[in-house]
């Protein structure tokens, strides 16, 4: 999954990599040589969009994350798909699935995000 490479993009994890895919409709099992250059610029405005929301709100706090003032991100309460598996979509309402890409996880609509 290139949006978690380091190497290639800094700070993007699990929990923005999910809410970045599903807010661009593309499935993680997706090729990053097999996107079009519509869903590369989907991503890419996606990317955008959710890391300014994230970091307006402090970033994310789902276990022990905490600010230099010792306060929690907002983002927890925003997220899209992330720790959400059988919740309904928030488009579709679709239960969100949870699969794993090497070593990680990932959730996504099976219905919005098709391969």
């Amino acid at each position: 999954m290139v949006l978690l490479d380091q190497d290639l993009i800094a700070g993007i994890g699990n929990i923005y990599s999910d809410d970045i895919l599903w807010k661009a409709k593309v499935h993680p099992l997706r090729r990053a040589d097999s996107l079009s250059d519509k869903e590369i610029k989907d991503i890419y405005e996606s990317t955008k969009d959710i890391l300014n929301l994230a970091i307006a709100l402090g970033g994310t706090s789902i276990s022990d994350y905490r600010d230099v003032l010792g306060g929690k991100g907002g983002y927890s309460d925003k997220r899209l798909v992330y720790k959400r598996d059988g919740e309904p979509c928030k488009r579709c309402k679709t239960p969100i699935k949870r699969i794993k890409v090497g070593s990680r996880s990932a959730r996504f609509c099976p219905k919005c995000q098709k391969i």
